[in-house]
């Protein structure tokens, strides 16, 4: 198994490699990213991850001896600038894998030029939907059906919780996340939520849906939002005097969150694939050299992108330095230790199962248990 990165990547390379040629002098990962637009941020942390793991992998010999370079290519933050995108690296045959987009509403714009291209396409995005029926597209993270299933049985199978409300935001992905919580509560468990509400992105007052709970019977909040959402969303918890249960989503428990948050955070429990202080020293080392070198803090963009260099390498490694190849490398996969989590896709190509639940105590995360999807 390789380690993740922090120590050495055991790289115990086959002599035959299906794919690399005689002579040939890197080996090609393409990655469709938004370098620029309203989400450049987003870009800016998935190509540090990839960066910082290709510099790994060539330390340790890159891939049967051939080291591997990285092609960037702007999508704008568009669909139209996704399908782009990703149409220059595919078309280039010298790319072995492409590292995808983390929106998923890019990468269901792009399904279908992976799938005709036939190239192994890594995502971070979250919708079930980027992964249904396709071979070629893995998702490096937790799906949000595990999400609403982990949430869902945490709060009724494990807290033993049945009057819930649900709160968020109501762009696409969260609202989108409210439904399948909606759907598992109701479908699983038989319980309706007492209260749903949203808001609008970007909104900083929540008095309307958070009065709507001190009208009801409600034991826990369920939080989908946004992370400059949570700390005006928890600090008006408080204001109202609400002694009810916060159950939030990975974004109210980001460092800037919880600073915003200020005390009003104390009790507030985290549902997330990610945070550096709860892992094991060998990942927390990770997490401190990458801040050492970006001087900011890991984040679950970071973790998972970096991850998916390590996993395109041990893919190659298994099945060959080839597109079908690397397909079949991932498929072979069984608890490969990344940065962010032990990877083994499963028949819907989600890599991740579990997701941490973490309680705020003097605003720093402390792990209550671990929720595991069996695959």
């Amino acid at each position: 198994m390789a380690s993740c990165g922090c120590g050495g990547i055991d790289r115990r390379w086959g002599d035959l490699w299906s794919g690399i040629e005689a002579g040939q002098k890197a080996i090609q990962i393409g990655v469709q990213l938004p370098l620029s637009g309203d989400r450049a941020a987003v870009g800016r942390a998935i190509k540090s991850g990839v960066a910082m793991a290709v510099e790994a992998v060539n330390q340790e010999g890159g891939i049967g001896g051939v080291p591997v370079e990285v092609i960037y290519e702007d999508d704008r933050d568009t669909e139209q600038g996704a399908r782009e995108a990703l149409g220059k690296l595919v078309q280039d045959h010298r790319v072995m894998a492409v590292i995808g987009e983390l929106f998923s509403r890019y990468v269901m714009a792009s399904r279908e030029i992976v799938e005709q291209a036939g190239v192994p396409y890594l995502t971070g995005g979250t919708s079930p939907r980027t992964t249904e029926q396709t071979r070629w597209i893995f998702r490096v993270g937790a799906s949000d059906a595990v999400l609403a299933d982990l949430l869902a049985r945490y709060a009724v199978g494990g807290l033993k919780l049945n009057k819930l409300a649900i709160l968020h935001d109501q762009t696409g992905i969260h609202n989108a996340r409210a439904e399948m919580v909606v759907k598992v509560l109701k479908e699983r468990y038989g319980i309706e939520p007492v209260v749903r509400a949203g808001w609008k992105p970007g909104d900083r007052d929540f008095t309307p849906q958070l009065s709507q709970i001190k009208a009801h019977p409600v034991q826990a909040i369920l939080a989908l939002g946004e992370t400059g959402e949570a700390g005006p969303f928890l600090r008006q918890v408080k204001a109202l005097g609400l002694q009810t249960q916060v159950i939030a989503h990975r974004d109210f428990g980001t460092k800037r969150a919880l600073e915003e948050a200020g005390g009003a955070a104390e009790g507030v429990v985290i549902v997330t694939e990610y945070i550096p202080a709860l892992q094991e020293p060998e990942r927390q080392a990770w997490a401190r050299a990458y801040q050492e070198r970006y001087g900011t803090e890991a984040n679950v963009i970071s973790a998972q992108y970096y991850d998916t260099v390590l996993l395109l390498a041990e893919a190659a490694k298994r099945g060959g330095a080839s597109r079908e190849g690397v397909r079949l490398g991932l498929e072979q996969l069984k608890a490969f230790r990344g940065v962010l989590a032990d990877y083994t896709f499963d028949a819907k190509r989600n890599g991740v199962d579990r997701l941490y639940v973490a309680k705020i105590t003097a605003g720093k995360p402390t792990l209550v248990t671990i929720l595991e999807e069996t695959l």
